[in-house]
């Protein structure tokens, strides 16, 4: 049994491999953003740590706690940034989506706290919706693209 060639343009975009760039463009696209959100999430932090350094002394395991989330912020920053500078290697995408979801739960788990203790005004929502915001960027970016079929497919 052959398979027909389509007459429609979908034919041309497959066989120039213009769906694959899209794909590329469009994971490329959401690393950007996914940098963006991890660089605003760990300035926060470290905004946070830097202006209220009595907290290391008074509360040591609130500022332990806020290290853990810088730390896991800038990783998030150093593997997105390599993804986008090296494309994707062995276990990144992965990566990407484990430190995301890190980030997502402790800072939606913060903004909690925070809410029920009714404290901390503004900034624990927006590092709860920076996490959340970074689960799905990660999750966008790891979305696996399609292999473009080759001209064999057709024949």
């Amino acid at each position: 049994m052959k398979l027909l060639k389509p007459q429609s343009e979908v034919c041309e975009l497959w066989e120039n491999e213009r769906v694959t760039t899209l794909a590329r463009g469009s994971a490329r696209g959401a690393l950007i953003a996914l940098i963006g959100v991890s660089l605003a999430g760990t300035a926060d932090v470290a905004e946070f740590l830097a202006t209220r350094s009595a907290m290391f002394t008074d509360a040591p395991g609130r500022a332990a706690g806020s290290v853990v989330g810088l730390i896991a912020w800038a990783a998030l920053l150093a593997v997105a940034t390599m993804r986008y500078a090296r494309g994707d290697r062995r276990g990144v995408r992965a990566a990407t989506v484990g430190l995301a979801g890190l980030v997502a739960a402790g800072n939606v788990g913060l903004t909690a706290i925070h809410l029920k203790a009714g404290v901390g005004g503004l900034r624990p929502i927006v590092g709860g919706v920076l996490g959340l915001l970074a689960l799905m960027i990660a999750l966008a970016s790891a979305a696996p693209t399609s292999p473009v079929p080759s001209n064999r497919d057709y024949r």
